[in-house]
């Protein structure tokens, strides 16, 4: 549904700090059929991770990359409450960023992602520490943890943290994704059960039906 120029005008307008134009690019993929999914997938994400790969590399300047961020969470809030229904005795996920990890957004697109697969989910955001995440999994006793990293400098984080909360929940499968991680990288959590990898929305939601069903 959203080809690769449609995706090329999109970065463009995002890079452009376009707002407006990033807009109509949304709905006019959404009226011509594409699924919130593929927009969050194939727009919202994939545009991030490349003004990201020019920031990195200094194409773009860090003010540009913060920009792009602030245009993709007002369009999250645009579109994500078309798929608003009743969570009544929906399945539980925690959502959260690693800690030290700033970049929130990621985490935000896999929260809603969940949502709109029908779970009810509690996004904790950027910043919250680990003692604070096991205390809401204690209190929630969901049936998914999802944790979100953008910066590979987080990796080692990712690895505490995880270890931690397979400690405290032994139970509760856990789900790790995000820029941060590079093919290769799954091998991290070999040794830690029920924790697994998801490179794409695609796969968490193969990953989520799967414990559904």
């Amino acid at each position: 549904m959203i080809s690769e120029s449609i995706h090329e005008a999109y970065v463009s307008h995002l890079v452009a700090g376009q707002y407006d134009a990033c807009r109509d690019v949304v709905e006019g993929v959404l009226a011509g059929g594409a699924t919130l999914r593929e927009v969050y997938e194939r727009l919202f994400t994939s545009s991030l991770y490349e003004v990201g790969e020019r920031w990195t590399a200094g194409r773009v300047t860090v003010a540009v990359e913060h920009r792009a961020t602030a245009i993709t969470e007002r369009l999250l809030a645009l579109v994500f409450p078309r798929a608003l229904s009743s969570r009544d005795g929906a399945p539980r996920a925690v959502v959260a960023c690693v800690v030290d990890e700033f970049h929130q957004l990621g985490g935000r697109i896999v929260a809603d992602s969940l949502e709109l697969l029908g779970w009810d989910t509690e996004f904790l955001g950027a910043g919250t520490p680990l003692a604070r995440l096991v205390e809401v999994v204690a209190e929630r006793e969901p049936s998914l943890v999802a944790l979100s990293a953008s910066l590979r400098t987080s990796l080692p984080n990712v690895i505490s943290e995880v270890t931690e909360l397979r400690a405290a929940a032994p139970a509760v499968p856990i789900v790790v994704g995000g820029h941060a991680f590079e093919p290769g990288t799954e091998g991290l959590f070999a040794g830690l059960r029920g924790v697994h990898h998801v490179r794409s929305l695609d796969d968490l939601e193969v990953f989520v039906r799967g414990l559904e069903g």
